[in-house]
């Protein structure tokens, strides 16, 4: 078989370069020789890879825009695994989308192919017929995976159904608080990064609940309209006779991206100090609340906490969900207050306080302020959930002020943090977090375009 080892032509840019992995020496010579390398056709074979492994760096290498896998090269322990993840980081390639046609001698892995992410099929061995319907093809799928990545609302994400291949299950749905007894330590802020890494990237049914009885600011954070909110709710539990249902819950939750929706907040704190959510009312509605929400099928629930937690929207979630983040900063106050709280907490008759339940975020942490974390850990009595790093060059303050979630737009140390924060809640995040880069570059493929 002649040599396609060589880098692509200063024209490269006219052509749609294919790389390849296959199992058959004939497969390849037939794309070879239909679609050389330095040919006139505007699809080009230029390499090949001997191993999944191999080809991200041969992609990279040869600029293709196109890769062809036989089904065969997916075998031995974790390769379905391994393929879905390919096809998907190749979709999602920062600087433009690289599209994966699946080359299949079984017909039961067309299927897979598509739940996996890849844009087409072809059949084995390649025939003539079947080279002619992966040309015909190409520019299909590659105006489609154009498309889908100059949507303005483009994110880098896997598929419903390539997390599912992806997603080995062990995982469990959660009710979580985030939760501390001192304002501006970022509560809010992570409750919201925590919902949109849960519901937006990794595309599981959640739901923010703003419960923050100081007033509510998740309205503000996520550009939304604060109409639909908890005390309309309260008020209607109330005036219903203290009944709550699903479909009326439905009917107060804002959507906001992929699978995330908001219960949003008082946003008045004329409204927090109404009848409806204070004393043994606001109790029976939070009550209420948490029992609906647990029955209306969410993956993730996150409840944004104020301080007080003798308010009952904050102290019922306290009490019931599964896990309750503790955040803590550096600053001394913060960590006096909280060791107070957490005492107070302890005797509280009807709370369970315990490692499992409740755990530690250190949020905007810095060892170098002074305050020792081990000693910390052990004063509270608490472990460590995840800790939180200042954020460089105002990035938090700036994501807030945009009213941009920081998951969304390019990684950097505080985002990476927060998102090891949510692997510890569900898995498959690392790898569909994987190299997440700011959005792809919109100046390629202008081949698309010409005659």
């Amino acid at each position: 078989m002649p040599d396609v080892t060589q880098q692509p032509n200063q024209d490269s840019a006219d052509h749609i370069r294919l790389v390849s992995a296959l199992t058959t020496m004939s497969d390849e010579n037939a794309l070879f020789s239909t679609y050389p390398a330095a040919g006139p056709n505007k699809l080009r074979f230029v390499a090949r890879a001997q191993s999944l492994s191999e080809v991200e760096e041969v992609v990279r290498r040869y600029h293709a825009n196109v890769f062809l896998i036989d089904h065969q090269m997916a075998h031995g322990a974790g390769a379905g695994e391994a393929l879905v993840t390919l096809i998907q980081r190749l979709r999602h390639n920062p600087e433009y989308p690289v599209i994966t046609f699946g080359l299949c001698y079984d017909p039961s892995w067309v299927k897979t192919f598509e739940e996996a992410g890849a844009l087409g099929t072809v059949n084995g061995p390649l025939t003539a017929l079947e080279l002619q319907r992966l040309n015909d093809e190409l520019l299909v799928a590659m105006n489609k995976a154009l498309q889908e990545r100059l949507r303005p609302d483009y994110i880098s994400r896997f598929s419903d159904s390539a997390i599912k291949l992806i997603d080995s299950g062990a995982w469990q749905r959660q009710s979580i608080s985030v939760w501390s007894t001192k304002g501006g330590v970022g509560k809010s802020f992570l409750a919201r990064e925590i919902a949109v890494v849960l519901g937006v990237i990794a595309d599981r049914r959640t739901l923010l609940v703003d419960a923050d009885m100081n007033c509510g600011d998740q309205h503000t954070y996520l550009r939304l309209s604060p109409n639909q909110n908890i005390w309309g709710l309260a008020k209607l539990f109330k005036a219903n006779g203290n009944t709550l249902t699903p479909a009326t819950v439905q009917g107060y939750l804002t959507p906001y991206a992929g699978n995330l929706s908001v219960l949003l907040g008082a946003h008045d704190m004329a409204m927090t100090a109404q009848a409806e959510l204070r004393g043994r009312q606001g109790e029976a509605f939070a009550e209420a609340l948490m029992d609906t929400l647990g029955a209306m099928g969410f993956d993730f629930i996150i409840f944004d906490l104020g301080q007080n937690f003798s308010e009952p929207m904050h102290l019922v979630p306290l009490k019931r969900c599964s896990l309750n983040l503790v955040v803590v900063t550096s600053e001394k106050s913060a960590a006096l207050e909280m060791e107070m709280a957490l005492n107070a907490l302890r005797n509280e008759s009807k709370l369970r306080l315990d490692n499992t339940r409740f755990r530690l975020l250190l949020n905007k942490w810095d060892d170098r302020i002074g305050l020792d974390s081990r000693e910390l850990i052990q004063r509270l009595g608490l472990p460590e959930f995840a800790r939180v790093p200042f954020g460089a060059n105002l990035v938090v303050d700036i994501s807030l002020n945009q009213s941009r979630p920081l998951v969304l737009d390019p990684p950097n140390e505080v985002s990476n943090a927060i998102v090891g924060a949510v692997n510890g809640l569900y898995r498959p995040i690392e790898t569909l977090w994987g190299r997440r880069t700011q959005k792809a570059k919109r100046k390629f493929w202008s081949f698309l375009w010409r005659n």
